[in-house]
Formats: structure tokens, C-alpha cells, sequence
């Protein structure tokens, strides 16, 4: 395994686990690939007699069965042509180019790497480099930056109003942090509010007074050459008298304009940083001289580039995709909106300018040239995500998405909000969301103050609650959607009888209305039935919002289910011999319409016998809130 030829090799080469063992005493090479196999979890050899399989992929050894590279390989140029058999050349043009050590992240190299991948993203993808806002309707700047200056030398920043800064063009270019804030007993969640604004504005802040994190993002927006940064916690006044209820409906573009996004992926809060010193990795030089002999592991000759085995550190699932940053309620979005991303983890830094998030860096793109069936997964797989993601404050979960979702909703070509959107076939689907959190969910307690124009969200829209969610698993083209049967809050009917409260003096349906507006109706409206079978019988095809039957209901009397769909028949069966798929809600007291409607809020969904419920001249107009 020591040759040069069998590690560039596309081939596998193999050694027994006894002989790296033993030869690794006094080979470097074997050492690595040792220390490897001990400390790499997974399916990897340790038995005396285990054979240890590696084969070279790209720039990758990979060991026999495992998904993740083993050992990494790099190529260190110099300015002298290569001098290696042709063979040898071959293997040597499929290795990147790189450094086995690892820059200081406080260092001027460092930084320039940094700037030269966000200039060679600005010269080769145009769609990640807006050069000025676009002139469409509702696109602006953030309503707040840091002014960060331009010498590393100034110990302030400035909190500053981009309209009175009259910025536009190559002066638009900001940096946006995407940060954890962490345990306030640990960490210094230092905010801008509404006693502590105005000085800011005009004397800025001492650098020195900054937390860790921020430092670290002043730091690299000035080595990047940026003038201007976001920060949530500094450019959104936080507290009381203060502007989150605005400026939250404008995350869609604070992240989506960035020039570029930073995300302190390593940090574990606000104070932790993210410029820490890494842990440099151990690396083995091959040498690939044209005469170099067999098995020779060491120094080039003559400034000939070198080939390195180093400790693989490149992984973008583990350190990214599923790291502590992304599991974040916020960052969903903020991945999903960044044109680009700069990830500073713990091993490893990592350029992002194609958007891992669904490989759209134009979210949703994809929707507009995906079928309808591409579309609801699409939905489907994002709100599943989503609902799984961990929030400081549970009640931030409607509005930390709602950039997203409008975005889905003009992809869609229709009307949403609260994580469901209009007609056929979303409807209906996006209504027949299902719990899947282990206990069962629970209902997220609004503040009643300071809430602004945001308003609770109905109990039939998952935002409600806390918990994981799925959808249920209907057949496409296999449902017939009861649009008599349950009416949306976007109905034109429902539409006119809304308060226009905006001034603008339309009272019909808008495309505007979205997850948190307090200024039209939030209820469904539809035919409540009733079950004609024992409680105890339904609730076997009952799924449950909190797991288990809401405490107080024992008789299927106190219930009622409102179809939303039912199975389609090839054979023209009657209603009441089809499947029925069901919102199951409770009355929560109370009428609406002058007493002509009851108000009632979701407990549960089901897919029930069609003769398992009432029909027709039995059925009731409700409310669900």
C-alpha cells in the first residue's frame, strides 16, 4: 500500500489490518491509514485478519463499504511543470489543488481565500451576484446595517438607516450573519432596543463590547472588503417599543440580497465566536518525481509538486446539513434564501454558491418547471424539515418560514398562509397534515403583548403547535377534493365579508395575505358530520394532534369530522362506500354569523368508512378556528 502507484490507481489496493498495524511503526503512510481505521466509526476493519480495501475516487480514498471518504488527497503545484510518469499525471490532474495544513482563520491568506471564492463566484455565476436591488416591487434593503468601516484599525461600528444612507448599486453589497444565539446563562445576547437605539445610531458601538460572535463577523466583513453588515440581534430593535413584527415579514430579502451570507456554524452562541483555532490534520507526502522509486514516501525533488494523503475533514452532511447551526428553526430559511454561503465550522470552512438547500439557488425555482405531484413533495419535504427544527422562542415558528412560503405561494400561482395553501389539489393535501412527534404535539402559547399585527395561528395549520409533522400518503389523481365540503379563508366569499384595514379600500381576496396578517379572516368554514359509529371504533383510524383523545371527549357525539376528500370510485360506488379523509374537530363554544355557525377547532384527521359518518341532510355549517 505504500506505492505511489497503487494509491493513485483507480484500482483497489489492500493490505491486511496486522500489516498496517506492524508496518505503521515505521511508515508514516501506514501510520495514517491506522490511526484511520481506529478512529473512523462505522463498518471499519480492526480483526487481525480484516483486509483494509482503498480505492481513489476524485480526490477521496475510500475504504471498502463505507459512504464517507477515508483519507483525502491534495495536490500542492509549484511553478515547475510536473515531472511524473504519464500514469501518474493522469491521477494527478482528478486531485484538487490545496494545502495539507490549514490556514490560521485570523490569517491574510485565510482571508484572501475567502474573498477570491466570492470573486470567482461574482465572475462566473451572475445569478449569485446581484450587483444592484432589483427593481421589483417590495425588494429593499435591510431597514438597518452596521457600518463596519473600512480599516481593521477603527474600534466602533455604526448602526445606521439604509434609506438615509441613499445607498445604491455597487454600494448595496452587504454581509447577513447567520448565528445561533444559545443559552442566555452562557451566552451574551447583546441587542439593540428601544432605550439604547439612539446611540447607536449616532455614536455607533465599541467593538470591544461586542461579543465574540459579532467580532468575529466584523472581522470578516472587513478583510472581504464589505462595508455594511447584518446582524438580527443589532439591526432588528428587540424587546418592547421594538420593530421584530416589521422586520420579520423582510427576512425574505435581508438573506436573499446579502452579498454574502456568513454562518457561524461552529459557534454554539453568541459569545463562543467562530475563528477558533482549528485542529490541524495529519498528512503524508507522496513523492511523484519520474524517478522516484517504488514505495517512496517523503520530500519532493526539486520543487516538483507534491501529492498529499491527509486526515479527511471534508464533510459537508455532517459539519453543515447536520450540524448544531442548521437545526435551528431561522436557518432554514436564511440557507434557502442566501444566494451563497460562507460555512465556518469547526474543521472546516466551506463555499456554498450553488445553494445546498434543494440545489436552487433561486428558491423555488424548481417549482415553476416541476409537475403539481413535484410541487406537494416539494412543500411536503420543506414542512417536514421545518416542523422538526428547534426555536429559543417556540412562538417565532410561523413567521421564522413565511419568507419561504411566500415565495411558494407565487410559485403556486395561488393564495396561503400558516403552512397551507389554496386550491386543488394543495388544499386539501396541505390541510391533511399529521402529527409524528412522540408524545404527541402541543399547542404554542402566544404572547399577548407585543405581538404587533402577528396573530395566533388557527388550530387547523401545524404552525399552532410544537412537534414534528407528516402528511398523509394519498395516491396522486386518486382523490376526489369536497370543495363544498370545507372552504378556505380564501374563498371570495369569505373574502367579502373581510375588513379592509390597510387603507387601500379592496376588500377582495389578495395574494398578499400570509402567515402572521391580522387584517383578514383566519377560519375554515364547512360541513360538520357527525360519526355514527362507537367512539372507541373511530378513534383505530383517528390520528390524534396531541397523541392521545383530548382529554373530556368520551362520546363520538361531542366530535364531528369535516371531509375534505374521499377515494375516487372506478366503479361508481356511492359516497357512503368510499373513503372519506377528515378533519376531526371539537366545539370550543361560542357561534359566529348571528348564531348561524358553531365554532369548533381541529383535534385530529382520519381516514374513515364513508358509512362510518353522516351524510348530506345530516350534516351542519361550522367554524373552525
Amino acid at each position: 500500500m505504500c506505492t505511489n502507484r497503487d494509491l493513485l490507481s483507480p484500482e483497489p489496493c489492500q493490505d491486511s489490518f496486522a500489516t498496517i498495524k506492524s508496518t505503521s511503526r515505521n511508515c508514516e503512510l501506514h501510520m495514517l491509514v491506522f490511526d484511520a481505521c481506529i478512529t473512523k466509526s462505522g463498518t471499519t476493519p480492526k480483526g487481525e485478519t480484516d483486509l483494509v480495501k482503498l480505492q481513489r475516487i476524485g480526490s477521496h480514498l475510500f475504504l471498502d463499504r463505507m459512504p464517507d471518504p477515508f483519507l483525502s488527497l491534495c495536490l500542492v503545484p509549484t511553478k515547475y511543470p510536473l515531472r511524473a510518469p504519464p500514469s501518474f499525471r493522469h491521477a494527478a490532474d482528478e486531485i484538487q489543488i490545496g494545502l495539507p495544513a490549514l490556514m490560521s482563520t485570523y490569517s491574510d491568506a485565510y482571508f484572501t481565500l475567502l474573498a477570491n471564492w466570492l470573486n470567482d463566484c461574482d465572475l462566473n455565476h451572475p445569478d449569485c451576484y446581484l450587483k444592484a436591488i432589483p427593481s421589483k416591487k417590495g425588494l429593499a434593503l435591510p431597514t438597518k446595517l452596521l457600518d463596519v468601516g473600512s480599516s481593521a484599525s477603527q474600534q466602533s461600528i455604526l448602526l445606521c438607516s439604509s434609506t438615509s444612507l441613499g445607498l445604491k448599486g455597487e454600494d448595496t453589497r452587504y454581509i447577513a450573519l447567520s448565528h445561533p444565539w444559545g443559552n442566555s446563562r452562557h451566552n451574551n445576547h447583546f441587542s439593540t432596543t428601544a432605550t439604547n437605539v439612539s446611540p447607536r445610531l449616532t455614536s455607533g458601538i465599541a467593538i470591544s463590547s461586542l461579543p465574540k460572535t459579532f467580532k468575529d463577523a466584523v472581522s470578516v466583513t472587513r478583510a472581504l472588503g464589505i462595508r455594511y453588515l447584518w446582524i438580527d440581534s443589532l439591526c432588528i430593535v428587540q424587546g418592547p417599543q421594538g420593530d421584530f413584527e416589521t422586520e420579520a415579514q423582510k427576512m425574505e430579502t435581508v438573506f436573499s440580497l446579502a452579498y454574502c451570507v456568513i454562518a457561524a456554524s461552529s459557534a454554539s452562541g453568541t459569545s463562543s465566536g467562530f475563528l477558533s483555532s482549528r485542529p490541524q490534520r495529519k498528512s503524508v507526502a507522496l513523492n511523484l518525481s519520474a524517478n522516484s522509486g517504488k514505495g517512496d514516501v517523503g520530500d519532493s525533488e526539486d520543487n516538483n509538486a507534491m501529492v498529499y494523503v491527509c486526515e479527511a475533514i471534508d464533510n459537508f452532511q455532517t459539519d453543515v446539513i447536520d450540524g448544531p447551526l442548521n437545526q435551528r428553526g431561522w436557518v432554514l430559511q436564511e440557507r434557502a434564501l442566501a444566494r451563497r454561503t460562507i460555512y465556518f465550522t469547526e474543521r472546516q470552512t466551506y463555499f456554498d454558491n450553488q445553494s445546498s438547500f434543494l440545489g436552487d439557488p433561486n428558491f423555488p425555482q424548481v417549482a415553476l418547471t416541476s409537475s403539481k405531484g413535484g410541487k406537494i413533495r416539494l412543500y411536503e419535504s420543506l414542512y417536514k424539515t421545518y416542523s422538526r427544527l428547534q426555536f429559543t422562542r417556540a412562538y417565532d415558528r410561523p413567521i421564522a418560514i413565511a419568507g419561504l412560503e411566500q415565495r411558494l405561494v407565487a410559485a403556486f400561482d395561488t393564495r396561503g398562509g400558516y403552512g397551507i395553501f389554496d386550491r386543488v389539489p394543495f388544499f386539501g393535501r396541505s390541510l391533511l397534515w399529521t402529527c409524528e412527534e412522540p408524545g404527541g404535539m402541543r399547542r404554542i402559547e402566544f404572547p399577548e403583548e407585543g405581538l404587533g399585527r402577528y396573530r395566533v395561528p388557527p388550530s387547523w395549520s401545524w404552525m399552532a403547535y410544537t412537534g414534528a409533522i407528516g402528511f398523509m400518503d394519498l395516491p396522486f389523481e386518486g382523490v376526489h377534493w369536497l370543495e363544498d365540503d370545507v372552504r378556505s379563508p380564501w374563498g371570495a366569499a369569505v373574502w367579502e365579508m373581510s375588513l379592509d384595514t390597510s387603507g387601500s379600500g379592496n376588500s377582495t381576496a389578495s395574494s398578499m395575505w400570509h402567515t402572521g396578517r391580522t387584517d383578514q379572516d383566519n377560519h375554515l368554514s364547512g360541513k360538520g358530520r357527525r360519526l355514527v359509529v362507537g367512539l372507541k371504533v373511530a378513534e383505530k383510524k383517528i390520528k390524534w394532534d396531541a397523541g392521545q383523545r383530548p382529554t373530556g371527549i368520551d362520546d363520538a357525539k361531542e366530535l364531528r369530522v369535516v371531509a375534505v376528500g374521499r377515494r375516487k370510485s372506478k366503479s361508481n360506488k356511492p359516497a357512503r362506500a368510499l373513503e372519506h379523509h377528515v378533519l376531526v374537530v371539537v366545539g370550543i363554544g361560542g357561534w359566529r354569523d348571528s348564531g348561524e355557525r358553531k365554532i369548533y377547532e381541529r383535534v385530529g384527521v382520519g381516514s374513515l368508512p364513508g358509512d362510518w359518518i353522516t351524510h348530506n341532510e345530516q350534516e351542519e355549517e361550522i367554524s373552525i378556528f
